[in-house]
Formats: C-alpha cells, structure tokens, sequence
C-alpha cells in the first residue's frame, strides 16, 4: 500500500452524497456515491432525516478510502461541501434533533412567508431602509429597502418553525436549542460536539447574515429569533479541528468547511474578478466573482460571501433558478426516459419541438419571471407530438429559463465575459451546453462535474500544507470540452423566437395555484 498523503472531499448535495479522494496532481483515486433519501410525510414538505443522513455520510466516507485502497492515516485533511438553507434544530444538552432537516426546497412555510412580507414590521423595515438610502445612498440599505423573502431563505422557514413547534418552544425557555444548517450540524456531531460554528459561505447564503459587517444581521433578532441559538461564524479555513478517532480509528484534520456554490467557483478556479460559472445541479446557479465589492442584491440577485480562505474575503452575486437536475429525475419517474444518457441523442434527433413547449415551475416560477403560484405541464401539444419533443421542450425550458436568469445578472452587474464555465450533472449533456452558448453568444467551457468536491479538496489541502499555494492549484485543468457559439444569423433568430414563444407560454402556466 502507498504511504503517500491525500485529501478527502465530501460533498452534502440535495440529491446525492460524495466522498472522493483527491492526490497532488487534483485527481480522483478513490470515491464512494450514495443518494440523499428525501422525505415528503406531507404536503409541500421536503426533508432528510438527520441519522439516515449520518449514516450515509459515514459509509461512503470509509467506502472511499476502500475505493482508493488507503487508510485513514493516509488522509491529510477532509474538506466538507454541503448544500445550503437546510437546517435543524437540536438539543444543546442532548445532541438529539427536534425534527428532521428542513431542506431549502420545503414550500410548508410559504403562507407564513407571504404574511410577514405583507405584514407591518416588514413595510416599516423597507421603508425605513429606503429613506436612509435616500438620504445616504449606501446599497446596503437599498438592498433591505427591496427585501422579499422567499421560500429560499432560512429566516421565515425558522421562524415558522419556532413558532409552531412545540418542543422547541419549550427548549427555548430554557436554553436548549442549538441551530444549524448542514455544515454546523455535521461538524458538531464529528467532533463530538465540541465544536458549534459555521462557515462564511453558508452563513452567507441563510438570508439572517449582514456580508458588509460580515455577522448575524438585525434581520433575525427583528423578527425576534432568539441569537442564543447561532452559531459562531469562521472563516472557511477555520481551524475545525478533527474527526473524533471513535469513527475511523485516528483523528482526521477537518482542514475546510464550504457552501457547495462558493466550493463550486473555487474548483473551477474563478478567482479574479467577472469570472462567472454556472452550476447545474438540483437547480441552476449563476454565481459572478465580484472580489472585494458587493453588486447587484435587488430583483432576485444576491450578494454572498463567496469564501474566507488565509485571511482573504472574496463576495459573489448569485441568481438561481430551482429545477434543473430535479427535471431529469421527473423524467426518470414518469417513464419519459429511462436512462439520462438518452438526453444527449434524442433532442438532436428532430430540428426542434415542433411548437411544444415546457414550464419548470415545481418550485414556482424564479426571477425575473417571479411568480411562485405558477403551475408546471406542457403546451402546445398536437396529434403528432413525439416523445422526442417533449424532452427537447423540458430541456429547451432549463436552457431558456438559464438565459433569463443570466441577463438578470448581467443586467445589475454588467461585464464584458470571455466565457462561461459550468459545472453539474446537468452540465453533462451536450445539447444544453450548445444552445447556452447560442443564445448568449459565449464559448461554453464544460468542467468536470464534481467542482464542489475539488474546490473544498483545494481549500482544505492549502490549509493543511499539502498544497503549497494556489499557483500549483491553478495548473490543474479540470477543462473538458468548450462548446463554441454558433454565430449564423439566422440560426440564432430562430432560437430568439423560440425564446420569445417559451416566455409567452409560461404566461399561461402564472398564478395557477393561487
């Protein structure tokens, strides 16, 4: 067996687990692959039990390490990747959770959610905020000013929570009740519990973290969450610590802690300014690097802090759409395909979708269209409609509904772009990544998938010694293939015009459930 050194990264997705073993040279040696058991025990409800959880996280970790053919002794330090705005709440005496996770993709406190935004207390914050912008001109202020909150921030979904939640009420008098989204729960339980903290990004990505004062904002305790249950916020190179020797039998260095989307953008290296990536995986994600300045923040972008690392703060804008990989598993549910990779020959089977198309709305319709009573189906269905074309209008509908979110972008954060890397298993299919390219007119670098992984793997061996600096890190190509745009004028009008038909249906598909 090799004596040499590796990292091991883990990464918490909202579908699927992953441990790989990473060498010097950012290759995989060994990984281990499970799916996250999502539970739905009632309407609109999407959450994970937190042992069903463990015990997949503990498995794939030792199965990676038999993958590679090292032992734990070998691991210099594990770097962990977790999805975001999925939280718990626990026990501070017991360790024991109140309720299962409460994943980002949980609609049960939307009714709660659409109160509080029309509610006084959130009319006197805008319009407070407003006036101080007025006065002051700070994009802070303008940013609370526009504030709605969503179904995708952490706050109201705590707040719901909190307050029809028996066993927490009751905790709470007393002072027993921990909070934590993925990232400080995992790192709580694998040190034993010695340790309650959580890291920049995905602190960051909870709705409840102020990215100019980088802390907990006046949001939470606004809407009266009690601070006593927040975690410490540290950088995402933190010294976590190690993984208690009772799981592996020797400690193992916890070298970095990071929100999948920032770990993403690292991985792929965007590291200067304007570099833009996007990631197709459950939902899609624009993330643009905006190094030390904070843009964008209103009409559905958020500024984030991107990451922490050696004492250097780094933000991101970010506009996200919610389905995108929860597409392909639909298809593979409802029969409309049985295996992914027929997505890669049946779109280019047939010139286009013969008037067919799709709305993606399981999780309502995201900005710039906003509009979270939208229904999902197909339109423009005729006799002699074919399978074929209605994977070509699913899949045209993830690319157009990508083009909207990216000109959403672009528009509060204008840059000239030499390319767009993306990620993701999405990614993976060639059809998408040709007509992204189309219709932005930007060569398309595809990357290797698993980003998230690497970018945490990077991090974590940069803080334990076993990268030297980022230099050797930015040699490591992890390009696949770039798709480059078709500039036929003709071609794109037509694409142009599809765009223009899709935009048109989704109208139909608007305030269905309402």
């Amino acid at each position: 067996m090799s004596r040499d050194s590796y990292v091991a990264a883990l990464d918490i997705g909202t579908t699927t687990l992953r441990c790989q073993i990473i060498d010097k040279n950012g290759e995989c040696v060994g990984s281990a692959f499970d799916k996250v058991k999502l539970h739905y025990p009632e309407v609109n409800s999407v959450e994970i039990d937190p042992n069903e959880l463990w015990e997949s996280i503990i498995t794939i970790m030792k199965n990676s390490l038999i993958d590679a053919n090292i032992s734990a002794k070998q691991i210099k330090s594990v770097g962990i990747s977790t999805q975001r705005a999925t939280f718990i709440t626990w026990s501070r005496k017991t360790g024991k959770p109140f309720h299962n996770f409460i994943t980002w993709k949980d609609l049960r406190a939307w009714d709660y959610i659409n109160k509080i935004n029309r509610s006084w207390k959130t009319w006197f914050l805008r319009t407070g905020s407003f006036l101080v912008h007025l006065f002051t001109r700070q994009l802070k202020f303008n940013i609370v000013a526009n504030l709605k909150f969503t179904s995708a921030h952490v706050t109201l979904r705590l707040l719901w929570l909190l307050r029809t939640n028996e066993s927490i009420q009751k905790a709470l008098t007393v002072d027993d009740v921990m909070f934590g989204t993925v990232d400080t729960w995992l790192v709580n339980r694998l040190t034993g519990g010695s340790l309650y903290v959580t890291d920049i990004s995905n602190a960051s990505a909870t709705g409840m973290f102020d990215p100019f004062s980088l802390c907990w904002s006046i949001i939470p305790k606004y809407y009266n969450i009690p601070v006593s249950i927040m975690p410490q916020v540290v950088d995402n190179d933190y010294d976590f610590g190690n993984i208690s020797s009772d799981i592996f039998g020797v400690p193992i260095k916890i070298g970095a802690v990071m929100s999948d989307q920032s770990a993403s953008m690292y991985g792929s290296c965007s590291f200067k300014e304007d570099d833009l990536k996007i990631t197709m995986g459950t939902g899609v994600f624009l993330n643009l690097n905006t190094a030390q300045c904070i843009r964008g923040g209103i009409h559905g972008t958020y500024p984030l802090v991107s990451w922490r690392v050696n004492n250097g703060l780094t933000y991101m804008t970010e506009a996200s759409g919610s389905d995108c990989g929860s597409l392909v598993e639909w298809m593979l549910a409802t029969g409309l395909i049985s295996n992914p990779k027929e997505l890669n020959i049946m779109p280019n089977t047939i010139r286009n979708s013969s008037g067919v198309y799709f709305i993606p709305a399981f999780s309502g319709l995201s900005p710039p269209i906003s509009n979270e009573n939208a229904a999902t189906g197909f339109i423009g269905i005729k006799p002699d409609t074919k399978k074929e074309h209605m994977i070509r209008a699913v899949l045209e509908s993830i690319v157009f509904k990508t083009v909207l979110v990216y000109d959403l972008l672009t528009s509060q954060c204008p840059s000239k772009f030499s390319c767009i890397k993306v990620d993701g298993g999405v990614s993976r299919n060639n059809f998408i990544c040709q007509l992204l390219a189309d219709l932005i007119q930007l060569p398309v670098k595809r990357l290797s998938a698993e980003m998230a992984a690497l970018g945490v793997a990077f991090v974590a061996g940069l803080s334990s010694g076993f990268w030297k600096n980022k230099g050797e890190i930015l040699e490591i190509d992890k390009t696949e293939v770039v798709f480059q745009p078709n500039d036929d004028l003709d071609h794109r009008k037509e694409l142009l015009f599809e765009l223009e038909q899709w935009q048109k249906a989704t109208d139909r598909f608007k305030s269905w459930y309402q």
